[in-house]
């Protein structure tokens, strides 16, 4: 009895440190400072948000789980985390649902559109 509630008691703490998603490879997080002046946000829509930070770097910050309401016509908030600045540890809301973030890695920009 006392071992199986030692098993569950360790399999509980693992869980997580499970549950974060790791950046991809060759990627290493980043946190956005003074996420309340940031210029521009254009969304991955279900996946996650490009952000352009006042210093006019892009981010890109992947959501856990998809976010449904997450697509290019959504009303976006960000929260950032308590220290302020926006990182794997804030959320966002697209039209009002919370959508938590997995990680914010310095990106590129968005896409280009395709030309027809």
């Amino acid at each position: 009895m006392i071992a199986r509630v030692l098993i569950a008691a360790a399999l509980l703490g693992a869980a997580p440190a499970l549950a974060l998603d790791p950046p991809a490879p060759g990627q290493q997080e980043a946190r956005i400072r003074e996420m309340g002046r940031y210029l521009e946000a254009v969304v991955d829509p279900y996946r996650g948000v490009y952000i352009r930070g006042y210093t006019g770097r892009w981010y890109y910050a992947r959501v856990h789980d998809g976010c449904a309401r997450l697509t290019h016509s959504a009303s976006l908030r960000f929260n950032p985390s308590p220290g302020g600045d926006f990182d794997r540890f804030s959320t966002l809301r697209a039209d009002g649902w919370r959508c938590r973030v997995a990680s914010v890695v310095e990106s590129g920009g968005p896409p280009r559109p395709r030309r027809r």
